[in-house]
């Protein structure tokens, strides 16, 4: 989901001018006809009007966009740079896809909700208006966005148009999206869970690609640094949107941020560990960790589409194969992942597990291997040039070796990552966005990817979230009685956290939207 306005920054990585090329061309263009657009039915007052499924929801009252200045703006950007690519695309997934839709009325195609929201949203089920016949309900994915002249102009409306299909696409092929456990504000610099991190990440990774294939000049404007700088360009989700511009080709989200100061105000500290881009380039997340970032999953996937032997568009097609062979959603998607692209794709199954292990610095399946990285990083950043050249040899051997043990079933992809623990405060309360000021949802947390800051602020700043940091970089913890031993927890301690993990097992079930 993107709730937000987007303004890009300067591009990290450019595609060669042939690859480009390659991308727009590769297959040929798609009739915008192939996008159907729907807008709210309106009431007396002017409002969206809405109606309830059988099952009990609201979900909006829409009718077919027939003509208009604004219709044919969108149809315009549908025809030229990504928008010819995802209609074939999806059509594929219709195809592979195990999960029924149903809209007759509609047709089989991208359909695009332009609503009164601000931002985008992939959203399931609405009811039509046809003409004067009563409404029917029609059971399908759309997108769910807002355009008008300037958001075509600048690019805006075919960034945001491409994450969210990245969402259509996975619930087409996986279905709905689960439950998932985290509660904190997700964003490219969050740690929040596996399915969430997997989710958003694929999304986020659409953006990159459909920056680096825009013909549309406002976007090439913005991605090149030529629009002029606007103070507006300070608030957080735009500088954030930079970021997945820029770091996620980069592969900058594999770092940890610093350590939040001593004495630090928790909830300060917190904060500011959730939305500050600073990385510590002496220290690599942990595997658990990983799978858990949005900026790592975007990284990883950004990459398997764009570095393959094909066109993009080709690889977005495998991807689409690879997804339905897996079929559903797991705990760890990214682990199923990696692995179900080897097995639809036997002879790239070296190159897909070699292209995750130097993505994660193999951090999911050693912590050697992730330690050996950190501290070859580290000498690297202190411009320790005959020390990083001699562990720039190991290192790339040690990938080498892990991913041949990887492939040849002597090690698992995922031997480093512990099982969720996860454990609750109502008492702690966070707000659902990060600019929100209206604390409204327990803080949740896997002891074996949290924090210090997280740790911090539902344990208190003391040492027992300290402790339980410094055992957890020995390995992760394999059960709760795991942690209380190698952690050295006391009997009052380790009630707090059993009573912790209690409140969790008792909270109602969450789904982002």
């Amino acid at each position: 989901m993107i709730a937000f306005r987007i303004v890009i920054g300067m591009i990290g990585l450019v595609l060669a001018p042939s690859a480009l090329e390659a991308a727009r061309h590769a297959r040929p263009p798609v009739a915008s006809e192939t996008y159907i657009l729907i807008e709210p039915v309106r009431d007396g007052g002017g409002h969206a009007r809405t109606m309830q499924t059988p099952d009990g929801r609201v979900v909006p009252l829409a009718r077919r966009i027939v003509g208009g200045s604004l219709s044919e703006a969108i149809h315009a950007a549908l025809r030229i740079a990504i928008g010819p690519l995802l209609p074939a695309l999806d059509a594929d997934a219709r195809a592979r896809s195990r999960y029924p839709n149903h809209c007759p009325d509609l047709g089989a195609g991208i359909f695009i909700y332009l609503s009164d929201e601000d931002g985008g949203f992939a959203r399931k089920d609405l009811y039509l208006q046809e003409g004067a016949s009563a409404p029917r309900l029609c059971e399908d994915h759309y997108i769910d966005i807002t355009a008008d002249a300037g958001s075509i102009a600048s690019g805006e409306f075919e960034e945001v148009l491409a994450h969210e299909y990245g969402h259509v696409l996975l619930r087409r092929l996986l279905g709905p999206i689960p439950a998932t456990p985290s509660r904190t504000p997700h964003s490219v610099l969050a740690v929040t869970d596996p399915v969430t991190a997997f989710d958003e990440g694929f999304g986020i990774s659409m953006q990159p690609l459909a920056a680096r294939l825009t013909a549309t000049p406002g976007f090439r404007a913005r991605i090149e640094r030529r629009d002029p700088p606007s103070p507006r360009d300070f608030w957080f989700s735009r500088h954030e949107t930079w970021l997945r511009e820029t770091a996620v080709p980069n592969d900058d989200f594999v770092f940890e941020k610093p350590e939040p100061a001593a004495g630090a105000d928790p909830r300060e500290a917190w904060t500011a560990s959730l939305v500050s881009a600073q990385i510590d380039p002496c220290r690599l997340k942990n595997g658990n960790r990983m799978l858990a970032s949005e900026g790592v999953a975007a990284t990883f996937f950004y990459r398997l589409v764009n570095d393959g032997p094909e066109p993009p568009t080709e690889r977005l097609h495998k991807l689409a194969a690879a997804l339905a062979h897996i079929g559903r959603w797991t705990d760890a998607p990214m682990i199923a992942f990696i692995r179900g692209w080897g097995e639809a794709f036997p002879p790239e199954r070296m190159p897909a597990t070699r292209l995750f292990v130097q993505t994660t610095y193999g951090a999911t399946a050693s912590d050697a291997a992730m330690q050996a990285a950190a501290t070859l990083s580290c000498k690297g950043a202190g411009a320790a040039l005959d020390d990083f050249v001699d562990g720039l040899k190991s290192v790339r051997a040690g990938q080498e070796r892990l991913v041949g043990d990887i492939v040849g079933g002597r090690l698992a992809i995922d031997a480093a990552i512990g099982p969720g623990l996860w454990i609750a405060d109502r008492a702690v309360r966070i707000p659902a966005q990060f600019w929100s000021t209206t604390p409204g949802l327990p803080l949740v947390l896997d002891l074996n990817s949290a924090s210090a800051a997280d740790l911090r602020l539902m344990l208190d700043a003391g040492p027992l979230a300290d402790r339980i940091v410094s055992a957890r970089a020995e390995g992760r913890f394999r059960s709760f009685d795991d942690l209380f031993d190698r952690a050295r927890l006391l009997s009052m301690e380790r009630r707090r956290i059993e009573g912790l993990a209690a409140a969790y097992q008792a909270l109602p079930r969450f789904v982002r939207e």
